[in-house]
Parts: structure tokens; C-alpha cells; sequence
């Protein structure tokens, strides 16, 4: 996915929501404002948005001299979301299709936007389950799944960690060899190596440090270990629009859970606004086989 049109007042209100929440008084607003426009102006329009995103960053955090915005948000997501995980789990552990139920809750993550500060509850996860699936390849995943024995499951957001860690769980217990690839550095509310910590992620999978310092997967700066478990693994999961959008066009097969939270990731998937996704992506490459 490249730049669409829509995407740079998004960016906007983006440095608008950091600065927010870092208390940026409106001098400093202006400022970090009028630097990202004048860096949007020449930027590269050829690229998906998180490539972008990573630099839009940068600049907010050396104007206001803050790394991690988000970071106390991240913290409090972590703590809510484990407070709901026994009741999750349940929910699992008595669904007639444990992988699928799993599935949904890991998307369910994905549709609450814990980065926004809102503490949600059971009754709020609840009211989610009438959400329309726009795509729904579940049957593909869950033949793929059954005959892999290793899978790279790229994760999105701190709090929604918590709710990866229901499927980790799951595949686990289907003896599969899982890697949970996380975020280089603190971007947004993404979920780095002490988020996925925190989630207690590395009970069930080797956590890896992707090398992407973008909202997304940033593959200019991926380190070697992710790309060979890129390449290598049986079956990839990517969480999150951000995945998505740096990886829906990529020559492999990738299995995309998200909710599209965007006109523009809804119009490419052919969804409407908020449904929910369980995608069977992949680019063909040259001689017709998916990598």
C-alpha cells in the first residue's frame, strides 16, 4: 500500500494527539506542526504510511524531547488487558472451535484502540462480537496451521498483546514452534519486547525483535533473524492495519487479522468501515508459486 491522499491529514491529527498527550503547550504545537508539513511536502508519496510514520515521529520527539509518548498509555493497556485475560481464556476453553474463537479475540484486540486511553470491559469486548467479518478465510488459516510446525506472528499494539497471547496459546498447545515479532523502538502505542514481556508472551514464544522502527514492518531496517524467519516460517500471521499496510503486497503468503479502521485500507480490501478481516494475502511471484 502507498501514500493515499487521505493518509497526510491523518498524519496530522496524529502529531496532533501526541502532543496531546505529551502536554505540548501551543507554541510547540505549531512548531512540530509546520515541521512535519514541510516534510511531507517532499517526502516520498511511492511508500506505504508507516514508512513515513517513523520520520513524522522523529520529529515530534525531537522537538518536545520526549522518546515515548505513549508510554504510561502502554503501561496502563498491558495492566487492563490482563485483568481480562481469565475471562478470555474461558471463553476459549468453551467455544466449539477453540482456534477460532481464539482468532476473533486476537482481532478483538485489534478493534480496541487501547492507545486512545479508554479502559474497556468484558461488556465492551461483548458488544463486539455483532461485528460484520468482511473477509473471512479462517478455513485456509486453519488448514495451513494444522500441517505447520513453525509460525512468525507479527504483533501490533500494547494491551492488544494480551489478546495475541489467547492464540499464541492456542497454536502452542498444537505443539507449533512460535516467533512473536515486536517493534525496535517505541512508536506510537505499538507494543515493544517489554509490552510483549509484560503480556507474558514468552511462555509460548520466542520473542524477536524485529529491527522495524516504523508502525509497521519496515523492511530497509529489519534485522536478519526476522527475515529469515519471514521467509522460512510455515505460516506468518501479521496483526493490525500498520502490518497490513507494509506487507499486503509482499511475495509470500501472509494471513492478515485486523479490523479496518481507514477509508483507504477499507476501499483496498473491498470491506467496509470496521469490519473485521481474516485475510489469505500474498503476491504471486514469477513463477506462479506463493513463497
Amino acid at each position: 500500500m502507498v501514500i493515499h491522499s487521505e493518509c497526510y491529514p491523518c498524519f496530522l491529527r496524529q502529531v496532533l494527539n501526541a502532543c496531546k498527550v505529551i502536554g505540548s503547550d501551543e507554541s510547540e504545537k505549531k512548531r512540530v506542526l509546520k515541521e512535519v508539513l514541510a516534510y511531507l511536502k517532499d517526502a516520498p508519496d511511492n511508500l506505504p504510511p508507516p514508512y513515513l510514520s517513523r520520520d513524522v515521529y522523529n520529529i515530534i520527539s525531537r522537538i518536545t524531547g520526549v522518546e515515548d509518548p505513549y508510554y504510561e498509555i502502554k503501561k496502563e493497556s498491558n495492566r487492563t488487558a490482563l485483568k481480562l485475560y481469565p475471562e478470555l481464556k474461558k471463553r476459549v476453553k468453551e467455544a466449539q472451535d477453540p482456534l477460532f474463537e481464539a482468532v476473533k479475540i486476537a482481532i478483538i484486540g485489534n478493534i480496541i484502540d487501547f492507545g486512545a486511553g479508554h479502559n474497556f470491559t468484558l461488556e465492551d469486548i461483548a458488544s463486539f462480537e455483532n461485528i460484520p467479518i468482511g473477509i473471512n478465510h479462517y478455513s485456509y488459516l486453519k488448514e495451513d496451521i494444522s500441517s505447520a510446525k513453525t509460525v512468525l506472528y507479527i504483533g501490533d499494539n500494547a494491551g492488544e498483546v494480551v489478546f495475541d497471547r489467547i492464540l499464541l496459546e492456542e497454536l502452542y498447545s498444537m505443539g507449533k514452534k512460535i516467533f512473536f515479532a515486536v517493534r525496535a523502538k517505541p512508536i506510537i502505542n505499538d507494543a515493544t519486547v517489554s509490552d510483549a514481556l509484560e503480556a507474558g508472551i514468552q511462555q509460548f514464544a520466542e520473542i524477536v525483535d524485529s529491527g522495524s522502527d516504523g508502525p509497521g514492518i519496515v523492511f530497509d531496517r529489519v534485522t536478519e533473524e526476522f527475515k529469515h524467519l519471514f521467509r522460512d516460517c510455515d505460516v506468518v500471521i501479521s496483526k493490525g492495519q500498520g502490518n497490513f499496510e507494509t506487507l499486503e503486497d509482499i511475495p509470500r503468503r501472509v494471513y492478515f487479522l485486523l479490523r479496518t479502521k481507514c477509508d483507504v485500507v477499507a476501499s483496498i480490501l473491498g470491506t467496509r468501515l470496521g469490519d473485521i478481516v481474516i485475510l489469505k494475502g500474498g503476491v504471486e511471484c514469477a513463477d506462479g508459486l506463493l513463497l
